[in-house]
Protein backbone atom coordinates (compact mmCIF):
# COMPACT_ATOMS: atom_id res chain seq x y z
CA UNK A 1 0.00 0.00 0.00
CA UNK A 2 2.93 2.45 0.85
CA UNK A 3 4.58 1.71 -2.27
CA UNK A 4 1.45 1.94 -4.54
CA UNK A 5 0.99 5.97 -2.72
CA UNK A 6 5.07 6.14 -3.81
CA UNK A 7 4.87 4.63 -7.09
CA UNK A 8 2.98 7.84 -8.41
CA UNK A 9 5.42 10.21 -7.84
CA UNK A 10 8.90 8.38 -8.51
CA UNK A 11 11.10 10.49 -10.82
CA UNK A 12 14.62 11.33 -9.64
CA UNK A 13 14.87 9.05 -6.89
CA UNK A 14 14.61 6.02 -9.25
CA UNK A 15 16.19 7.95 -12.56
CA UNK A 16 18.52 10.52 -11.92
CA UNK A 17 16.68 12.97 -13.66
CA UNK A 18 15.29 16.64 -12.17
CA UNK A 19 12.19 17.11 -11.90
CA UNK A 20 10.27 20.49 -10.31
CA UNK A 21 13.21 21.02 -8.81
CA UNK A 22 11.84 23.87 -6.41
CA UNK A 23 10.84 25.17 -2.94
CA UNK A 24 7.05 25.73 -4.31
CA UNK A 25 5.64 22.57 -4.14
CA UNK A 26 6.70 21.49 -0.67
CA UNK A 27 5.80 24.75 0.77
CA UNK A 28 2.21 24.73 -0.81
CA UNK A 29 1.87 21.05 0.65
CA UNK A 30 3.67 21.93 4.39
CA UNK A 31 1.21 24.70 4.22
CA UNK A 32 -2.31 22.54 3.87
CA UNK A 33 -0.74 20.34 6.01
CA UNK A 34 -0.65 23.28 8.88
CA UNK A 35 3.43 23.77 8.80
CA UNK A 36 4.58 21.00 10.73
CA UNK A 37 7.73 22.18 10.34
CA UNK A 38 7.50 24.87 12.91
CA UNK A 39 6.39 22.74 15.59
CA UNK A 40 9.51 21.22 16.33
CA UNK A 41 13.67 21.96 17.04
CA UNK A 42 15.82 20.95 14.33
CA UNK A 43 19.46 20.21 13.25
CA UNK A 44 20.02 21.16 9.31
CA UNK A 45 22.69 19.10 7.54
CA UNK A 46 24.55 19.46 4.11
CA UNK A 47 27.05 17.97 2.45
CA UNK A 48 28.75 15.63 -0.28
CA UNK A 49 30.08 12.86 2.25
CA UNK A 50 29.55 12.32 5.60
CA UNK A 51 26.21 14.15 6.41
CA UNK A 52 24.50 10.73 6.74
CA UNK A 53 27.16 9.36 9.21
CA UNK A 54 27.09 12.77 11.35
CA UNK A 55 23.19 12.87 11.54
CA UNK A 56 23.35 9.18 12.89
CA UNK A 57 25.73 10.36 15.46
CA UNK A 58 24.04 13.22 17.08
CA UNK A 59 20.51 11.48 16.59
CA UNK A 60 22.05 8.79 19.05
CA UNK A 61 23.39 10.66 21.47
CA UNK A 62 20.46 13.56 21.68
CA UNK A 63 18.45 10.09 22.30
CA UNK A 64 20.94 8.68 25.19
CA UNK A 65 20.71 12.31 26.91
CA UNK A 66 17.16 11.61 27.21
CA UNK A 67 15.86 13.97 24.10
CA UNK A 68 12.65 12.89 21.90
CA UNK A 69 14.99 12.84 18.79
CA UNK A 70 13.60 12.62 15.29
CA UNK A 71 16.12 11.69 12.37
CA UNK A 72 15.30 11.89 8.52
CA UNK A 73 17.44 10.72 6.29
CA UNK A 74 18.29 9.14 3.14
CA UNK A 75 18.38 6.92 1.01
CA UNK A 76 17.27 3.67 2.98
CA UNK A 77 19.27 0.44 2.48
CA UNK A 78 15.94 -2.19 2.86
CA UNK A 79 12.84 -0.53 3.90
CA UNK A 80 11.75 2.64 3.33
CA UNK A 81 10.82 3.23 6.75
CA UNK A 82 14.66 3.60 7.92
CA UNK A 83 14.33 7.18 6.66
CA UNK A 84 11.97 8.54 9.40
CA UNK A 85 13.03 7.33 13.01
CA UNK A 86 12.21 8.58 16.36
CA UNK A 87 14.99 7.01 19.09
CA UNK A 88 16.09 5.12 16.53
CA UNK A 89 13.13 3.71 15.86
CA UNK A 90 11.91 3.48 12.45
CA UNK A 91 8.25 5.11 11.38
CA UNK A 92 6.09 1.83 11.41
CA UNK A 93 3.89 0.93 8.38
CA UNK A 94 0.42 1.91 9.41
CA UNK A 95 1.96 5.83 10.47
CA UNK A 96 3.38 6.01 7.41
CA UNK A 97 0.27 4.81 5.17
CA UNK A 98 -1.75 7.18 7.33
CA UNK A 99 0.45 10.14 6.67
CA UNK A 100 1.17 8.92 2.99
CA UNK A 101 -2.04 9.12 2.24
CA UNK A 102 -3.33 12.32 3.85
CA UNK A 103 -0.86 13.54 1.73
CA UNK A 104 -2.16 12.08 -1.61
CA UNK A 105 -5.20 13.18 -0.88
CA UNK A 106 -4.03 17.07 -0.28
CA UNK A 107 -2.19 16.32 -3.90
CA UNK A 108 -5.14 14.51 -5.78
CA UNK A 109 -7.45 17.80 -4.47
CA UNK A 110 -5.28 20.76 -5.91
CA UNK A 111 -3.48 20.22 -9.54
CA UNK A 112 -1.23 23.59 -8.31
CA UNK A 113 1.08 20.97 -6.47
CA UNK A 114 3.50 18.51 -8.36
CA UNK A 115 5.14 17.05 -5.88
CA UNK A 116 8.30 14.50 -6.05
CA UNK A 117 8.85 11.78 -4.00
CA UNK A 118 11.37 13.36 -2.09
CA UNK A 119 8.91 16.02 -0.96
CA UNK A 120 6.18 13.66 0.04
CA UNK A 121 9.12 11.88 2.08
CA UNK A 122 9.50 15.14 3.64
CA UNK A 123 6.49 16.25 4.56
CA UNK A 124 5.05 12.68 5.77
CA UNK A 125 8.78 13.00 8.13
CA UNK A 126 7.80 16.84 9.29
CA UNK A 127 3.93 15.52 10.09
CA UNK A 128 4.77 12.46 12.41
CA UNK A 129 7.70 14.13 14.05
CA UNK A 130 5.05 17.59 15.03
CA UNK A 131 2.55 14.99 15.81
CA UNK A 132 4.87 12.85 18.08
CA UNK A 133 6.24 16.21 19.61
CA UNK A 134 9.84 15.30 19.06
CA UNK A 135 12.30 17.77 21.42
CA UNK A 136 14.67 17.93 18.18
CA UNK A 137 14.84 16.14 14.66
CA UNK A 138 18.03 15.74 12.86
CA UNK A 139 17.33 16.49 8.94
CA UNK A 140 19.68 15.65 6.25
CA UNK A 141 19.10 17.25 3.02
CA UNK A 142 18.66 14.99 -0.03
CA UNK A 143 20.58 16.69 -2.77
CA UNK A 144 22.32 19.91 -2.71
CA UNK A 145 20.87 22.38 -0.36
CA UNK A 146 19.09 25.77 -1.45
CA UNK A 147 16.49 23.98 -3.08
CA UNK A 148 16.58 20.63 -1.36
CA UNK A 149 12.90 19.65 -0.09
CA UNK A 150 13.93 19.95 3.68
CA UNK A 151 15.27 24.08 3.55
CA UNK A 152 12.15 25.34 4.66
CA UNK A 153 13.24 24.48 8.40
CA UNK A 154 14.47 27.48 10.52
CA UNK A 155 17.46 25.25 12.44
CA UNK A 156 19.33 25.52 15.82
CA UNK A 157 22.66 25.11 14.00
CA UNK A 158 23.57 24.49 10.27
CA UNK A 159 26.21 21.69 9.50
CA UNK A 160 28.11 21.07 6.26
CA UNK A 161 30.29 18.25 5.86
CA UNK A 162 32.87 17.88 3.19
CA UNK A 163 31.83 19.06 -0.07
CA UNK A 164 33.29 17.50 -3.03
CA UNK A 165 31.82 16.74 -6.82
CA UNK A 166 28.63 14.76 -6.71
CA UNK A 167 25.21 15.52 -8.99
CA UNK A 168 27.64 18.03 -11.12
CA UNK A 169 24.07 18.06 -13.62
CA UNK A 170 22.19 19.25 -11.02
CA UNK A 171 24.25 21.53 -8.98
CA UNK A 172 27.47 22.47 -11.17
CA UNK A 173 30.88 20.97 -12.36
CA UNK A 174 32.58 23.79 -10.21
CA UNK A 175 33.70 23.11 -6.71
CA UNK A 176 32.83 26.40 -6.71
CA UNK A 177 28.94 26.26 -7.64
CA UNK A 178 28.39 23.24 -5.88
CA UNK A 179 29.56 25.06 -2.60
CA UNK A 180 27.10 27.62 -2.98
CA UNK A 181 24.28 25.38 -3.33
CA UNK A 182 25.37 23.28 -0.35
CA UNK A 183 25.40 27.24 1.68
CA UNK A 184 21.86 27.22 0.73
CA UNK A 185 20.86 26.02 3.98
CA UNK A 186 23.08 28.74 5.93
CA UNK A 187 20.09 30.76 7.71
CA UNK A 188 20.14 34.38 9.50
CA UNK A 189 21.61 34.59 12.74
CA UNK A 190 22.10 30.61 12.82
CA UNK A 191 25.23 29.71 13.52
CA UNK A 192 27.24 26.96 10.90
CA UNK A 193 29.45 24.20 11.70
CA UNK A 194 31.84 22.81 8.96
CA UNK A 195 34.40 20.16 8.89
CA UNK A 196 35.51 21.23 5.33
CA UNK A 197 39.49 22.88 5.22
CA UNK A 198 39.94 23.21 1.28
CA UNK A 199 40.52 27.09 1.04
CA UNK A 200 37.97 27.80 -1.81
CA UNK A 201 35.50 25.82 -0.28
CA UNK A 202 35.61 27.62 3.11
CA UNK A 203 35.76 31.11 1.31
CA UNK A 204 32.48 30.73 0.24
CA UNK A 205 30.85 29.41 3.55
CA UNK A 206 32.62 32.24 5.00
CA UNK A 207 31.07 34.61 2.53
CA UNK A 208 27.76 33.01 3.26
CA UNK A 209 27.74 33.15 6.98
CA UNK A 210 29.17 36.54 7.19
CA UNK A 211 26.58 37.56 4.64
CA UNK A 212 24.22 35.80 7.21
CA UNK A 213 25.48 37.19 9.74
CA UNK A 214 25.40 33.50 11.25
CA UNK A 215 28.57 32.52 13.45
CA UNK A 216 30.83 29.69 11.58
CA UNK A 217 32.92 27.08 13.62
CA UNK A 218 35.32 24.95 11.02
CA UNK A 219 36.98 22.03 11.29
CA UNK A 220 40.80 23.15 12.32
CA UNK A 221 40.38 26.82 13.21
CA UNK A 222 37.87 26.90 15.88
CA UNK A 223 37.60 23.13 16.86
CA UNK A 224 40.57 20.60 16.15
CA UNK A 225 41.40 17.05 16.86
CA UNK A 226 45.05 16.00 17.58
CA UNK A 227 47.12 13.12 18.68
CA UNK A 228 45.06 10.32 16.32
CA UNK A 229 46.47 6.96 16.11
CA UNK A 230 44.07 3.48 15.72
CA UNK A 231 44.39 0.94 18.36
CA UNK A 232 42.18 -2.10 18.60
CA UNK A 233 39.65 -1.32 15.61
CA UNK A 234 38.62 2.34 17.07
CA UNK A 235 40.43 5.62 16.56
CA UNK A 236 41.77 7.23 19.55
CA UNK A 237 42.24 11.48 19.49
CA UNK A 238 41.73 14.50 21.18
CA UNK A 239 39.13 16.98 20.89
CA UNK A 240 39.51 20.79 21.51
CA UNK A 241 37.87 24.11 21.37
CA UNK A 242 37.30 27.41 23.01
CA UNK A 243 34.42 26.03 24.76
CA UNK A 244 35.52 22.24 25.25
CA UNK A 245 38.30 19.97 26.10
CA UNK A 246 37.77 16.47 25.54
CA UNK A 247 41.01 14.19 25.19
CA UNK A 248 41.30 10.46 24.62
CA UNK A 249 38.09 9.50 22.65
CA UNK A 250 37.27 6.55 21.38
CA UNK A 251 35.50 6.38 18.17
CA UNK A 252 34.43 3.00 16.92
CA UNK A 253 33.30 4.01 13.43
CA UNK A 254 36.41 4.21 9.61
CA UNK A 255 37.72 5.23 7.67
CA UNK A 256 39.69 8.24 9.25
CA UNK A 257 37.40 11.01 8.27
CA UNK A 258 35.22 9.98 10.57
CA UNK A 259 37.22 11.56 13.22
CA UNK A 260 36.36 15.41 11.55
CA UNK A 261 32.42 13.78 11.36
CA UNK A 262 32.63 13.23 15.29
CA UNK A 263 34.32 16.39 16.12
CA UNK A 264 31.39 18.11 13.97
CA UNK A 265 29.22 16.26 16.29
CA UNK A 266 30.73 17.28 19.10
CA UNK A 267 31.19 20.82 18.35
CA UNK A 268 27.21 20.54 17.50
CA UNK A 269 26.41 19.25 20.77
CA UNK A 270 28.30 21.64 22.79
CA UNK A 271 26.47 24.68 21.40
CA UNK A 272 23.19 22.72 22.67
CA UNK A 273 24.28 22.16 25.73
CA UNK A 274 24.78 25.93 26.18
CA UNK A 275 21.95 26.79 24.10
CA UNK A 276 18.83 24.82 26.05
CA UNK A 277 20.06 21.34 25.98
CA UNK A 278 21.76 21.06 29.28
CA UNK A 279 21.24 16.89 29.70
CA UNK A 280 23.94 16.76 27.11
CA UNK A 281 27.15 14.90 28.94
CA UNK A 282 30.15 14.30 28.25
CA UNK A 283 30.23 10.76 29.19
CA UNK A 284 27.20 10.51 26.65
CA UNK A 285 29.44 11.36 24.38
CA UNK A 286 32.56 9.26 25.18
CA UNK A 287 30.57 6.13 25.60
CA UNK A 288 28.24 6.27 22.53
CA UNK A 289 31.29 7.26 20.05
CA UNK A 290 32.97 4.56 21.48
CA UNK A 291 30.38 1.51 20.69
CA UNK A 292 28.27 3.85 17.89
CA UNK A 293 27.64 1.92 14.13
CA UNK A 294 26.39 3.30 11.38
CA UNK A 295 23.85 1.35 9.53
CA UNK A 296 25.61 0.62 6.30
CA UNK A 297 29.06 2.94 7.02
CA UNK A 298 31.74 0.76 7.11
CA UNK A 299 29.21 -2.16 8.27
CA UNK A 300 30.70 -5.33 8.73
CA UNK A 301 28.72 -8.35 7.04
CA UNK A 302 30.88 -11.18 8.01
CA UNK A 303 34.15 -12.35 9.70
CA UNK A 304 35.78 -14.99 8.15
CA UNK A 305 36.78 -13.84 5.56
CA UNK A 306 35.98 -10.15 6.37
CA UNK A 307 33.17 -8.88 4.27
CA UNK A 308 32.64 -4.98 4.80
CA UNK A 309 30.08 -2.28 3.07
CA UNK A 310 30.42 0.92 2.65
CA UNK A 311 28.43 3.37 0.27
CA UNK A 312 31.33 5.52 -0.67
CA UNK A 313 29.84 6.57 -4.25
CA UNK A 314 32.63 9.71 -4.98
CA UNK A 315 35.69 9.85 -5.75
CA UNK A 316 37.16 11.32 -2.35
CA UNK A 317 34.85 9.12 -0.73
CA UNK A 318 36.38 6.20 -2.80
CA UNK A 319 39.83 7.72 -2.28
CA UNK A 320 39.55 7.78 1.61
CA UNK A 321 38.19 4.33 1.98
CA UNK A 322 40.87 2.95 0.11
CA UNK A 323 43.65 5.25 1.37
CA UNK A 324 42.27 4.06 4.57
CA UNK A 325 42.54 0.14 4.11
CA UNK A 326 45.80 0.10 2.81
CA UNK A 327 46.94 2.28 5.98
CA UNK A 328 44.92 0.35 8.54
CA UNK A 329 44.47 -3.14 6.92
CA UNK A 330 47.87 -3.34 4.41
CA UNK A 331 48.04 -7.23 5.64
CA UNK A 332 44.54 -8.29 4.18
CA UNK A 333 44.20 -9.22 0.48
CA UNK A 334 41.44 -7.33 -0.58
CA UNK A 335 38.59 -7.59 -3.09
CA UNK A 336 36.09 -4.86 -4.04
CA UNK A 337 32.58 -5.55 -5.31
CA UNK A 338 31.49 -2.37 -6.98
CA UNK A 339 28.80 -0.86 -8.60
CA UNK A 340 28.30 2.46 -9.66
CA UNK A 341 25.46 5.10 -10.84
CA UNK A 342 26.10 6.63 -14.17
CA UNK A 343 26.74 10.23 -13.18
CA UNK A 344 29.71 8.89 -10.37
CA UNK A 345 31.87 6.88 -12.92
CA UNK A 346 34.02 9.66 -14.09
CA UNK A 347 37.50 9.30 -15.22
CA UNK A 348 39.05 9.97 -11.85
CA UNK A 349 36.86 7.46 -10.02
CA UNK A 350 37.37 5.03 -12.70
CA UNK A 351 41.47 5.57 -12.56
CA UNK A 352 41.39 5.24 -9.18
CA UNK A 353 39.35 1.69 -9.27
CA UNK A 354 41.72 0.29 -12.03
CA UNK A 355 44.44 0.38 -9.53
CA UNK A 356 42.27 -2.47 -7.11
CA UNK A 357 41.43 -5.62 -7.58
CA UNK A 358 37.41 -5.04 -8.13
CA UNK A 359 34.42 -7.31 -9.50
CA UNK A 360 32.36 -5.18 -11.10
CA UNK A 361 28.17 -5.92 -10.38
CA UNK A 362 26.06 -5.11 -12.95
CA UNK A 363 22.92 -4.15 -11.27
CA UNK A 364 19.27 -4.05 -12.68
CA UNK A 365 18.96 -0.71 -12.45
CA UNK A 366 18.20 2.32 -14.98
CA UNK A 367 20.66 4.42 -13.04
CA UNK A 368 23.27 1.93 -12.97
CA UNK A 369 26.57 2.31 -15.15
CA UNK A 370 27.42 -0.30 -17.67
CA UNK A 371 31.35 -0.19 -17.87
CA UNK A 372 33.15 -1.62 -21.28
CA UNK A 373 34.76 -5.00 -20.94
CA UNK A 374 37.82 -3.56 -20.73
CA UNK A 375 37.34 -1.48 -17.94
CA UNK A 376 37.39 -4.32 -15.26
CA UNK A 377 38.57 -7.70 -14.75
CA UNK A 378 35.56 -9.36 -14.28
CA UNK A 379 32.37 -8.05 -14.86
CA UNK A 380 28.83 -9.97 -13.32
CA UNK A 381 25.48 -10.06 -13.26
CA UNK A 382 24.89 -13.27 -11.11
CA UNK A 383 25.12 -13.44 -7.98
CA UNK A 384 25.75 -17.21 -7.45
CA UNK A 385 28.89 -16.69 -10.01
CA UNK A 386 30.53 -13.41 -7.66
CA UNK A 387 29.74 -16.15 -4.96
CA UNK A 388 32.34 -18.80 -6.33
CA UNK A 389 34.68 -16.18 -7.29
CA UNK A 390 34.70 -14.86 -3.37
CA UNK A 391 34.51 -18.47 -2.07
CA UNK A 392 38.02 -18.54 -3.03
CA UNK A 393 39.31 -15.52 -1.28
CA UNK A 394 41.52 -16.87 1.14
CA UNK A 395 39.47 -16.84 4.62
CA UNK A 396 42.70 -15.65 7.34
CA UNK A 397 44.02 -12.99 4.91
CA UNK A 398 41.08 -12.23 2.76
CA UNK A 399 39.13 -9.05 3.03
CA UNK A 400 36.09 -8.46 0.84
CA UNK A 401 34.55 -4.68 0.28
CA UNK A 402 31.34 -4.03 -1.19
CA UNK A 403 31.07 -0.62 -2.27
CA UNK A 404 30.15 2.04 -4.76
CA UNK A 405 26.16 2.76 -4.25
CA UNK A 406 23.68 2.14 -1.28
CA UNK A 407 21.92 -0.03 -3.78
CA UNK A 408 24.84 -3.01 -3.59
CA UNK A 409 23.88 -3.24 -0.33
CA UNK A 410 20.72 -5.82 -0.99
CA UNK A 411 22.89 -7.59 -3.31
CA UNK A 412 25.83 -7.63 -0.71
CA UNK A 413 24.08 -9.18 2.17
CA UNK A 414 22.62 -11.93 -0.23
CA UNK A 415 26.08 -12.98 -1.15
CA UNK A 416 27.56 -12.81 2.19
CA UNK A 417 24.53 -14.90 3.28
CA UNK A 418 25.38 -17.81 0.77
CA UNK A 419 28.50 -17.28 1.45
CA UNK A 420 27.88 -17.97 4.97
CA UNK A 421 25.49 -21.54 3.93
CA UNK A 422 28.26 -22.58 1.91
CA UNK A 423 30.71 -22.50 4.88
CA UNK A 424 28.41 -23.90 6.97
CA UNK A 425 28.00 -26.74 4.52
CA UNK A 426 31.64 -27.39 4.44
CA UNK A 427 32.22 -27.92 8.32
CA UNK A 428 29.44 -29.71 8.70
CA UNK A 429 30.91 -32.15 5.77
CA UNK A 430 34.16 -32.33 7.74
Amino acid sequence: MINDILSKYLNNEKSGKLINYSLGDITKLLSDLNNPHKNFKSLHIAGTNGKGSTAFMLSVILEKSGYKTGLYTSPHLVRINERIKINSHNINDALLYKYLTEIDCIISNDESISPTYFDILTAAAFSYFRDESVDIAIIETGLGGRLDSTNVIIPEISIITDISFDHIDILGNKIEDITKEKCGIIKPSIPVITSNTDPEIISIIEQYSAKNRSKLYSYNCDFFTQNIKRDNDHFMFDYSSDDAILPKISLSLFPQHQIKNSAVVITALNYLRVNGFQSISNDVIYKELEKIQVPGRFQLLYTNPVIIYDPAHNFDALNNLINGLEKFYSDKKKVFVLSMMKDKADTKTLDLLKKQDVVYFLLNDERAYIPDNDKFKLIISDENIVVDILQQTDDINGMIIFTGTFRIYNHAVNITNELQKRDLNIQEKK
